[in-house]
């Protein structure tokens, strides 16, 4: 019974991501805030994406490369007024701000953790209509639901105020509650009993079952699953959204470059199926006698 109701809650939470909202806790994610006058030009030669030319209000998606080219990590980036946070897999935050640490000689830069701030993910193709009914057109007008991803704003949600990230999840656009960690709790429940006001579109509280199963269906890969230390950016299929090649210099940069204008990679994520069970991670993939791939992780 017990096995038949968690497959039950699995499926709805499913079915909210697909065809509904769902609310998803992030607060398992590393999280550090930068400080300092030199923020902006001391993060910039570290990851791909371009840090200089953020503007508060703005964000963007990059990795943090190592003097080979290969990925540290990857990682979402707000920029505000005063400070950057960046957002990271869960487990990072200590050994990336270890790994910036090292490059602070005279850099104003201070790195800090961001333990008291938690990210809560509203996901679904309804999350938008959601939003609007909790927040108000109005309050949200500045983050222009219009354009791309990667803006954030400050905005008072359900009585609480919280910055608001729109961001690019498996399945479509998503909005990022960054809320105080002792607001976190009643500002989710406040979130997940708001149906009267969202008429139709019930929140659901989603697991990590439900959000693994739409990344993989949507092909998205994952740090840490997917791909990792021993992978270039361009392996990993998304270095066209992480990587800017005309910002500069930047930690691993001319290895970077150079697979981009000058030869390949020979290897990318492919999403295969299997009859029965998948094979173990790691397991050796091959096509008649060639060995073509490996079982992610």
């Amino acid at each position: 019974m017990e096995i038949d109701s968690r497959a039950m809650v699995a499926k709805a939470e499913y079915k909210a991501l697909r065809r509904g909202c769902g609310l998803a806790d992030r607060s398992s994610a590393g999280r550090l805030e930068l400080l300092g006058e030199d923020r902006h030009r001391f993060l910039n030669a570290y990851v791909t994406c371009d840090v200089k030319s953020l503007a508060a209000g703005q964000a963007a998606y990059g990795f943090v490369t190592n003097p080979q080219g290969r990925i540290l990590t990857d990682l979402t980036l707000l920029a505000h007024e005063d400070r950057l946070w960046l957002e990271l897999p869960a487990g990072q935050a200590e050994a990336i701000s270890a790994h910036l640490t090292r490059y602070v000689l005279a850099d104003r830069v201070e790195i800090l953790p961001l333990d008291e701030m938690v990210p809560l993910a509203l996901l679904g193709p309804r999350a938008r209509e959601a939003l609007s009914a909790l927040a108000g057109e109005a309050a949200l007008a500045p983050l222009d639901l219009d354009r791309p991803q990667g803006r954030h704003l400050r905005a008072p949600v359900r009585g609480t105020e919280v910055v608001v990230e729109r961001r690019a999840f498996p399945g479509g656009d998503g909005y990022v509650f960054w809320v105080s960690a002792s607001l976190a709790p009643g500002f989710s429940e406040a979130l997940l009993a708001a149906a009267p006001l969202v008429p139709l579109i019930p929140i659901v509280l989603i697991g990590a079952e439900a959000l693994e199963i739409v990344r993989i269906e949507e092909g998205v890969p994952r740090f840490g699953r997917d791909f990792g230390p021993d992978n270039f950016p361009q392996e990993t299929g998304l270095a066209e959204r992480a990587v800017n090649y005309t910002k500069g210099c930047y930690l691993g940069q001319e290895v970077v470059a150079r697979i981009h204008y000058r030869g390949g990679v020979q290897k990318q994520p492919r999403g295969l199926l299997f009859e029965g069970e998948p094979p173990p991670p790691g397991t050796k993939l091959r096509l008649g006698e060639r060995e073509v791939g490996a079982a992610c992780k």
